[in-house]
């Protein structure tokens, strides 16, 4: 995972235990890899200019994306849009099969 994708991810399963999470972050990983190669040099791609566009404004640190994701999931650029949906179906999918015993959610 590219660094962008990692926070986007790390802020979506916030509320997971440490070991779900990993899980869970192991499996978008592995997801994103097996992209072909046209969809996932759009991913990249799209990573990037949000990650240096992240970075430019000030947001490197670790919870910059969790700032600006609801701004993300509103934005007026369907691909915008649809870059964090798919992270957030990734995640979902995720937790819901790695979850074979019963998610304990960290209350925050």
């Amino acid at each position: 995972m590219l660094w962008f994708e990692r926070q986007v991810v790390t802020t979506l399963t916030a509320n997971l235990d440490e070991g779900l999470r990993a899980e869970v972050e192991a499996y978008v990983d592995e997801t994103l890899r097996a992209m072909p190669e046209h969809l996932r040099a759009g991913m990249a791609a799209e990573s990037v200019a949000l990650g240096a566009w992240t970075r430019v404004r000030g947001g490197a640190g670790r919870s910059a994306p969790g700032a600006s994701l609801d701004r993300l999931e509103s934005s007026r650029l369907d691909p915008v849009r649809q870059y964090v949906r798919l992270l957030r179906s990734l995640v979902l999918f995720a937790e819901h099969e790695l979850g074979h015993r019963p998610a304990q959610v960290v209350a925050t």
